[in-house]
């Protein structure tokens, strides 16, 4: 995992492009290890393992597997080639300062038969967790940068760090507290 091989980074870590013996791609997120942070950081870990490894749906990101020691925290995922939805947004103002040189092709459009797809592929993915898992699993941190595309520009919805099982009907009620990304928490939040 090097510099030149980084898709993508966020709050709790760093997604990089590996090569797997020649047999494809796969998407690591490499979570800091920050002591200040580390129980949160675990928590947000297990989140996601726990969420991601019991659901499957072709609009929701597979992990493929989770590495974990006192270290370093891993998570594995399925490699999507054209990586999240926010880089397509914003293809007119970062056309060539992208990290990863394989992430937007300038020549693609997003048309609205485009956008189409992946907005009704993210909803499906999120009606899925919202009504069709049981118990109920709400993301909280749903923006352009956790919608991820594959070739096809079918969107998946990715980063379950801050997504929460709802163990009781009621549940969504008493949430007290405020998640998610600024500019993309539900008002009345």
């Amino acid at each position: 995992m090097s510099e030149q091989n980084i898709i993508g980074s966020g709050g709790y870590g760093t997604v990089y492009r590996v090569d797997v013996d020649g047999l494809g791609y796969v998407a690591v997120k490499k979570i800091w290890n920050n002591k200040k942070l580390d129980d949160k950081l675990r928590s947000s870990f297990c989140a996601e393992v726990k969420i991601l490894s019991n659901i499957r749906h072709n609009n929701i990101v597979r992990l493929l597997c989770c590495i974990s020691n006192d270290d370093s925290m891993l998570l594995v995922y399925e490699y999507l080639e054209k990586h999240s939805l926010d880089k397509w947004l914003r293809t007119k103002s970062k056309s060539s300062s992208s990290t990863f040189s394989g992430s937007v092709q300038p020549h693609v459009v997003l048309d609205w038969p485009k956008r189409l797809k992946i907005a009704i592929g993210a909803a499906q993915g999120l009606s899925y967790m919202h009504h069709d898992c049981s118990p109920p699993i709400i993301h909280r941190d749903v923006k352009t940068s956790n919608i991820l595309l594959d070739a096809q520009f079918n969107a998946k919805v990715a980063d379950f760090g801050l997504a929460r099982i709802l163990v009781k009907p009621d549940e969504l009620n008493t949430m007290s507290s405020v998640i998610g990304s600024f500019g993309y928490i539900a008002p009345g939040e």
